[in-house]
């Protein structure tokens, strides 16, 4: 069974700080993950730091919805492409896309 904190950890093993340093604000990011093992998290970008909460810690300005803890871990580990995630509904969007864009390539999306 796959678990959720894989994915977080592997985003702090792809996070790039100098990419989030660009940011000349804080920026909370939501991921929403549907069924077993989901919850919601937060993952707050400040001075290219990052720091993941459980819950909703602050007003997040954008939010990704996982269909599940598989398509959550598997497109954070790189196994499942990001953009086919969301054209199949696995991943939904809620705000700025060119924010979306930005948050993969702070992983190494790019």
């Amino acid at each position: 069974m796959v678990d959720v904190q894989e994915g977080f950890e592997s985003m702090k093993k792809t996070f790039k700080p100098e990419v989030a340093k660009e940011f000349k604000k804080k920026v909370v990011i939501q991921y929403n993950i549907e069924g077993s093992g989901g919850g919601t998290w937060q993952v707050i970008f400040d001075n290219g730091e990052m720091e993941i909460v459980e819950g909703e810690k602050e007003k997040a300005v954008i939010k990704f919805n996982y269909d599940s803890v598989e398509s959550f871990v598997g497109i954070q580990k790189g196994e499942i492409d990001g953009i086919q995630a969301y054209t199949t509904a696995k991943l939904r969007i809620e705000g700025p896309v060119a924010l979306a864009q930005k948050i993969g390539e702070i992983f190494g999306a790019v």
